[in-house]
């Protein structure tokens, strides 16, 4: 796995090729990285795999896989509800895990470890009170967070958008029940080579996300490496004094129809978009949307508007960053926010939000605010200026690096 580093604003130098990457790492990392962090840090991870109790909840949860699926001694289909119970985690193991990882927090070897999570804005949108409430809450999260996974896209829980998000299966059908045991009976026969507590609830929880095909959060990644390649080179080619603003952020709309690439508002959005750029008010676009509208959709809001405006309006590929994981209009904002202070580009710049009037009286005139901080908690960005019925100014927060697998999808 990554090291935390390659998560953190500076990390676009830092990034290993990693064309050969399994898309389970990438959405592990994306959805647990502070459990991520434990296996890929020395003496961490050592420190992590010698501990007692975290040894007992595994040898635990690896038993009680075993008893689950060796419980049929026909040819039977084992009820999903008995499987699912068999790895998600239960409050009382959520508790001793957190009490164990408080305890190696405290040695004085990975205080360093400890203190640089804590400094990077991923595990807490606010100022911590102090280490041990932190990891309290981290752990908790990513957790529960695993449990979450597991029970949307094998119970057919509901999700946080349904409409868009949720369990691509009808989980009563025989199919699918068939699925779910075989699922389980191949990462049985894996649990006992796994030497991490959490590898096999993660690796349950993982596997359900991509047979589903809700893997949105590994497409594209690294993206520094492939789509966004060379915008990034020309970040830093880039005199930020010859533009009034750093980037026009033009958030996606989903068509509402299968079979359409890119809507008309869509298109709107990029010709708005176009005609900013020409003018030189910035030297990059971001364009923010991902696989959302009509469910299951196989066109990428963002990867259609770059492909529009380089083949329409002729803007050049370098100007062009992609962020194809938001599903939201707040996420438009957090996720752009993110590119930002990860490629290097000054968040203390004015940046520019250039949509259709629609959306745009939306984010300014009707609570839009208010709607950040109930899905969010916080607020992604600063207000500026209303430039036009299509023009808004705002400066991007480092709120935004704020992890939260509440959506999987789009962590």
């Amino acid at each position: 796995m990554l090291s935390l580093n390659c998560l953190h604003s500076n990390a676009v130098a830092q990034t290993p090729p990693r064309e050969n990457t399994a898309k389970q790492v990438i959405l592990a990392e994306k959805n647990f990285p502070f459990l991520s962090s434990l296996l890929s840090h020395e003496p961490l991870n050592r420190l992590v795999l010698e501990n007692d109790e975290l040894i007992r909840i595994l040898k635990k949860k690896r038993a009680a896989i075993h008893s689950t699926l060796n419980s049929s001694q026909s040819r039977s289909i084992i009820p999903i509800e008995n499987i699912v119970s068999s790895f998600e985690w239960q409050n009382e193991e959520i508790n001793l895990v957190i009490e164990q990882i408080k305890k190696i927090s405290s040695e004085a070897e990975v205080d360093a470890i400890f203190q640089e999570m804590k400094n990077s804005r991923q595990f807490s949108f606010q100022e911590p009170e102090s280490s041990a409430n932190w990891i309290d809450q981290t752990l908790e999260r990513e957790l529960k967070g695993m449990n979450r996974i597991i029970r949307i896209y094998a119970l057919a829980e509901k999700s946080n958008s349904p409409q868009i998000d949720s369990v691509s299966y009808n989980v009563n059908s025989n199919y699918y029940q068939k699925v779910i045991n075989v699922v389980a009976l191949n990462l049985s026969d894996d649990v006992d080579s796994m030497n991490c507590f959490f590898e096999p609830t993660m690796n349950f929880a993982l596997w359900l996300l991509e047979i589903n095909e809700r893997d949105e959060a590994a497409r594209f990644e690294p993206m520094e490496l492939g789509e966004n390649e060379k915008a990034v080179q020309q970040v830093n080619l880039t005199d930020w004094s010859d533009y009034p603003y750093s980037a026009i952020l033009v958030p996606g709309h989903g068509p509402e129809e299968k079979g359409i690439d890119l809507s008309p508002l869509g298109m709107m959005r990029c010709k708005l978009a176009a005609n900013r750029y020409q003018k030189g008010l910035a030297p990059f676009i971001i364009l923010s949307g991902g696989y959302v509208h009509p469910f299951q959709t196989p066109f990428c809001e963002a990867i259609e508007m770059k492909e529009e405006l380089m083949s329409r309006y002729r803007i050049p590929e370098s100007a062009l960053i992609i962020e194809p994981h938001a599903r939201h209009t707040t996420t438009n904002f957090r996720n752009a926010a993110r590119l930002m202070f990860k490629y290097g580009i000054p968040t203390d710049k004015k940046a520019l939000c250039t949509t259709t009037v629609d959306q745009s009286i939306y984010i300014t005139d009707m609570d839009f605010d208010q709607r950040c901080i109930r899905v969010l908690g916080y607020m992604p960005y600063r207000l500026g200026n209303r430039l036009s019925r299509n023009d808004i100014e705002f400066y991007p927060l480092n709120t935004s690096l704020f992890i939260d697998n509440a959506d999987p999808l789009d962590p």
